[in-house]
């Protein structure tokens, strides 16, 4: 663990900083049940959590087999924190054995808490599984809220809303507008280093199934490097960043897509070819995810499965079949996120990336006030808020210093607007840019977002 042991990350120790100012504890009767990928930013945002009052005992972990490190599950658990061992999925099969995985989770909490004075219980989760399948008898004997960090986790919360309050980090606009570069940035990084082995993607047809923030960030480092840009979404409403206007070819549908290009990169948070594959692609197709799971290339490799000759090589997990619809398809890393296929401590160097778990921490405080005031009748436990404008700006604004005292050139080497990182973004910036946006269904929770400006005020 290199860093963890030589330097405080400077966003996180800020946030612990004020919290201590004004008098703010987790509390010991609070539990916190995460599911985390298992990186170096964990141990930091667990021991920031254990100094603001959440004892380490109580916090229980799942990690992702394709992100999980070993040095990192030895070093949580060297520190108190209890990490359930995550199963080897069948190919294609990782949602089924994680809601498996998420299942002895709870059990765990369950019988550990039983045991213990605890009041309530916050979940932090990765892709909503978590959330979303909280036992009844967890519900009826503790006040539960969560925070989502992933855009997967808000698509699923679509179709089965969560039972309780969660604080979405997933759509805040540091994680939107700061990360998604950042993310992109490293992916293709690790497709040169990793898949090209050094080579480049010049001069290939690249298609993006999903034209988000993550897809919209890989298709601008996609356009320096000289490649044609495809994309498929099946959203007409998709937005064009003025960046990549005229200068992308938007496909009518999934097989153009798949016919046209020699790399496709997943990038939805969906499941986009579930009741529509099999479908004509070029021969030799290179397929790779930017999205939690598998479920971007789901169908294909479970079809693929069916065939002769299916294997998934040992030390890559890449996954070759010569039996396609239309010949050879070659899907990345099990159709994991190519961003962990290094299994090392971090995907992205955990100095840079600590305003996502300084996002974390903020919005675990948030979800902790809300609880408190759910408990003296002035919010309802339901609906999905935003994370605090002013936390927003406090994390966004410690991290660009930490950035600039660090030496790191973020401007430069994540190719962002210059004017982004050099201004004092107002508060509405951050409301302008962030989800859920207030308007006639949602109305923020004033008071809550008021304590949380009054903390992070606090000297």
């Amino acid at each position: 663990m290199p860093h963890s042991h030589l330097l405080p990350f400077e966003v996180t120790h800020a946030l612990f900083e004020r919290a201590v100012a004004a008098g703010f504890k987790f509390g010991e009767d609070t539990a916190l049940v995460a599911v985390q990928h298992m990186l170096e930013q964990t141990v930091d945002l667990f021991k920031a959590a254990d100094e603001m009052g959440l004892k380490l005992k109580n916090i229980f972990a799942l990690g992702k087999v394709y992100s999980n490190s070993v040095p990192v599950i030895k070093t949580l658990r060297e520190m108190g924190v209890t990490v359930i061992e995550s199963t080897l999925p069948e190919p294609g099969e990782f949602n089924s054995y994680f809601k498996r995985d998420i299942a002895k989770l709870w059990q765990v909490v369950s019988e550990a808490l039983h045991k213990r004075q605890i009041k309530r219980v916050l979940v932090l989760d990765d892709a909503g599984v978590c959330i979303t399948n909280v036992p009844a008898d967890m519900l009826r004997r503790y006040a539960v809220c969560g925070v989502e960090q992933t855009t997967r986790g808000m698509v699923l919360f679509e179709e089965a809303p969560p039972p309780f309050a969660v604080i979405s980090w997933a759509r805040a606009a540091v994680k939107l507008k700061i990360g998604s570069p950042i993310f992109s940035q490293y992916l293709i990084e690790k497709l040169n280093t990793e898949f090209l082995q050094g080579g480049s993607l010049q001069g290939k047809q690249l298609g993006i199934i999903g034209l988000g923030y993550i897809g919209s960030g890989i298709a601008n480092l996609a356009l320096t490097q000289s490649n044609d840009v495809l994309f498929y979404d099946p959203d007409p409403r998709v937005h064009f960043p003025p960046t990549l206007r005229r200068r992308v070819a938007r496909m009518d549908s999934l097989e153009e897509l798949m016919l046209r290009c020699d790399y496709v990169l997943g990038c939805s948070g969906h499941n986009p070819f579930e009741g529509k594959w099999p479908l004509n692609h070029r021969p030799c197709i290179k397929l790779l995810s930017a999205s939690s799971g598998d479920q971007e290339f789901g169908p294909i490799i479970r079809d693929l499965k069916q065939k002769p000759h299916f294997k998934v090589a040992s030390n890559t997990w890449d996954i070759v079949s010569e039996h396609g619809p239309s010949g050879p398809i070659h899907i990345a890393y099990r159709g994991y996120p190519y961003s962990f296929v290094s299994r090392d401590t971090e995907a992205v160097p955990t100095p840079i990336v600590q305003f996502d778990t300084g996002g974390l921490l903020a919005a675990l405080v948030q979800a902790r006030l809300f609880l408190d005031q759910c408990e003296i009748g002035r919010e309802q436990n339901r609906g999905i808020h935003r994370v605090s404008p002013k936390a927003q700006r406090f994390v966004y604004e410690r991290w660009v210093r930490a950035m600039r005292d660090r030496m790191i050139d973020i401007t430069s080497y994540f190719d962002y607007d210059p004017n982004l990182l050099r201004a004092i973004l107002p508060d509405n910036w951050f409301v302008e840019n962030s989800e859920p946006r207030p308007d006639t269904h949602y109305k923020p929770a004033e008071a809550i977002e008021e304590m949380m400006d009054q903390l992070l005020r606090m000297n």
